[in-house]
């Protein structure tokens, strides 16, 4: 056993955010956290990061010291209420928000990603 202490890393947060990409992340430049499947992330230097997510809402971008994380529960259930209204509204008067023609593919894969992560 060694007598070095280790960091210790959660298991559902990889060491490189690179690796959420395509996955419901929780992502913050400052502003409300934004919540929604992170399509680009950059590490810009000095622990900055610059990021892209496909929100119920539509694109949303930002940049900011913290790394995106994926969703937790919470996030996970305020997401799940926009996606379900904007199917609705989709599929009651055939338009809906900029990021509604995702919501259905949206949906599945973060009922996938809930599922996964008990």
């Amino acid at each position: 056993m060694s007598a070095i202490p280790t960091a210790v890393q959660p298991l559902d947060r990889p060491a490189d955010p690179a690796a959420l990409v395509g996955t419901w992340v929780r992502a913050g430049d400052g502003r409300p956290d934004a919540v929604g499947v992170l399509v680009r992330v950059e590490r810009l230097g000095r622990g900055f990061w610059s990021w892209e997510l496909r929100t119920p809402a539509g694109p949303v971008r930002g940049s900011g010291s913290s790394a995106p994380a994926p969703v937790t529960e919470a996030d996970a259930r305020g997401a799940r209420r926009r996606l379900r209204a904007a199917r609705a509204d989709l599929a009651e008067f055939g338009v809906g928000t900029p990021g509604s023609e995702h919501a259905a593919e949206d949906l599945d894969l973060l009922e996938l990603q809930a599922a996964a992560c008990p």
